[in-house]
């Protein structure tokens, strides 16, 4: 083999190479750029997760304050009924008191505060009204005590 020939051979042999070469460099460009885009979509995902955890944090928090607080107001209720059953109304610590020195206690009704008022306090009461509504509401209701104040039979 000549040197000519030898040389051709080498350049061919070269240019192959050199075909090769560039094409795995591409190759590597590319996988080197898809490592890129996803070491970025991974970075990205960890800043998400990263932000998912804080936000199951905060409601695993605030799961937990519901749960302490739901605890407080059923004791809350409970003392509340405690209470509740503590106290005794007016009319029966009156009838203890009076049923401990001797006097049978009675009921006073409103009805009867009502009727303990003269016919003079009905009069006044009856004028004092300037609403016509309720003034007609107030002769309707006291009209035998207004009629006898005022002598008409």
């Amino acid at each position: 083999m000549t040197l000519e020939q030898s040389l051709k051979a080498l350049k061919a042999a070269f240019g192959a190479k050199s075909t090769e070469a560039e094409s795995a460099s591409k190759e590597l460009s590319a996988a080197k750029a898809k490592v890129a885009a996803q070491a970025a979509e991974v970075s990205d995902l960890s800043e998400k997760l990263a932000a998912v955890a804080g936000v199951v944090a905060e409601r695993d928090t605030l799961a937990a304050k519901v749960e302490e607080l739901t605890k407080a107001l059923a004791a809350s209720n409970e003392l509340k009924a405690q209470a509740v059953a503590q106290i005794e109304s007016v009319g029966k610590v009156a009838a203890k008191i009076a049923s401990s020195v001797g006097v049978a206690p009675a009921e006073i009704s409103p009805a009867d505060n009502a009727a303990a008022k003269s016919n003079d306090e009905i009069w006044s009461e009856y004028c004092g009204i300037a609403n016509p509504a309720e003034k007609v509401a107030f002769y309707n209701k006291h009209r035998a005590a207004i009629v006898a104040h005022l002598g008409i039979k």
